[in-house]
């Protein structure tokens, strides 16, 4: 059989893609299934950045581009939990909180008004009296977004993308692609990808959604080099008690950038200009039946960039930076007061950034597409980059009042561009 698109990657842009193909046509998704356990996969080179439970989503971005991918995205949040039966959802809001008056809440309010973003303006006398177990400086302000924000679960969006592809009629293969090639058959040019144990796929197009492991394979075509840069990304989760999730089971999902509260005893990187910049998720329950609260840092804010599939690979296993972990879990205890919080974890990813900021939708031949680059923004907004994807790849319609050129892939040579 030849499928008229085979996609490469089942992770959060490629599940999605998945989806919409199938209203086109015939469709095949090649990806390997979460290890138990990373640090233990010896034998396994190939990860995914959404193997997590707790992603922030909101509406509001200083970025045009992942604003309008958010407010298209999160809308279908509740339709695709219907049509699957899947759980991923939680709309628990979200507050922007820093340093009043400075650069980042002023260009988050703007952004917020641009948008027509039903948010809310706080002091951090209100702030502390919505939220009183929130531990942040008096000079703070907070932009509060209650509606379509809060957080995901990645792992239930892929499998209730994937729920409704395969309903849809899509063929799941859990294997590792190892390269895709175009190939001759009967006189007409066919895409072909062959599989980590030898098995090949026809198809009429290739789609890649492959993440930080697009260059690590022959997935590309030979001296094709896209310009991306690998960022490795530590987080800690610190866990809570049920009876204390209840106490705080209304807090939202959080963005700081600010100098903090006097009475923070944290380590935690700081920039020349004296501010702490971190993402925070609340109470959320993991697959081993525990409430955490993750925290995470700026990508910028761990300037190591990751080369090759080894690295990549190390990393993953290495479950992130062990000091960047305890810092982390002191500013958690800085922030969050009541709760009892003892015991953590650490845990990381890879973000694959690109020069221009936003994610690559675009062909690299007639046959051959990428969805790839985040930026560490993607999970929210990947129903509509894979919407996106599936359709410039299927039909080469571009669908969208986005502009099509701050998609377009770069490469790191101009030799390297076919």
């Amino acid at each position: 059989m030849v499928f008229d698109l085979c996609i490469v990657g089942a992770g959060c842009i490629g599940s999605a893609a998945a989806r919409y193909g199938t209203n086109i046509g015939t469709v095949c998704l090649i990806g390997v299934k979460e290890p138990e356990d990373p640090s233990a996969s010896v034998e396994r080179d190939i990860f995914g950045a959404h193997y997590d439970e707790g992603r922030i989503t909101r509406s509001s971005d200083t970025d045009f581009v992942w604003s309008s991918l958010a407010r298209e995205s999160i809308p279908r949040y509740r339709e695709i939990e219907h049509s699957s039966g899947i759980h991923f959802y939680d709309e628990a809001g979200y507050i922007i909180c820093g340093s009043a008056g400075k650069e980042y809440m002023r260009t988050n309010k703007e952004c917020a008004k641009n948008h027509g973003i039903n948010a809310k303006l706080w002091s951090s006398k209100e702030l502390k009296e919505n939220f009183p177990y929130l531990n942040f400086s008096e000079s703070d302000e907070t932009i509060y977004e209650n509606n379509n924000s809060g957080y995901i679960s990645p792992r239930r969006l892929i499998e209730a993308q994937i729920t409704i592809a395969k309903r849809q009629g899509c063929r799941v293969i859990e294997e590792v692609a190892n390269e895709v090639e175009r190939c001759v058959i009967d006189g007409e040019y066919i895409m072909c990808v062959t599989t980590e144990s030898g098995q090949k796929i026809y198809a009429k197009k290739v789609l890649l959604a492959t993440g930080a492991f697009t260059s690590f394979r022959k997935l590309l075509p030979k001296y094709v080099n896209i310009d991306v840069c690998l960022r490795p990304i530590t987080v800690a989760r610190v866990e809570i008690s049920p009876d204390d999730y209840q106490k705080i089971s209304n807090m939202p999902s959080i963005s700081y950038c600010g100098t903090g509260a006097a009475d923070w005893k944290t380590k935690f990187i700081r920039r020349s200009d004296n501010t702490v910049r971190f993402y925070m998720l609340p109470p959320v329950k993991y697959p081993d039946g525990k409430y955490y609260i993750k925290l995470g840092h700026d990508s910028a804010d761990y300037p190591k960039i990751l080369r090759t599939a080894t690295e990549v690979k190390h990393w993953y296993c290495s479950r992130g930076d062990k000091k960047m972990i305890e810092d982390i879990v002191t500013i958690i205890k800085d922030i969050v007061k009541g709760p009892k919080l003892s015991s953590y974890v650490g845990d990381c990813c890879v973000i694959v950034k690109t020069p221009t900021g936003r994610p690559y939708i675009d062909h690299i031949h007639s046959q051959l597409g990428v969805a790839v680059g985040g930026n560490g923004y993607a999970a929210k907004s990947c129903d509509e980059i894979g919407r996106l994807a599936a359709l410039l790849i299927m039909k080469n319609k571009w669908d969208t009042s986005l502009p099509k050129d701050e998609f377009t892939v770069k490469y790191k040579t101009e030799g390297s561009k076919l």
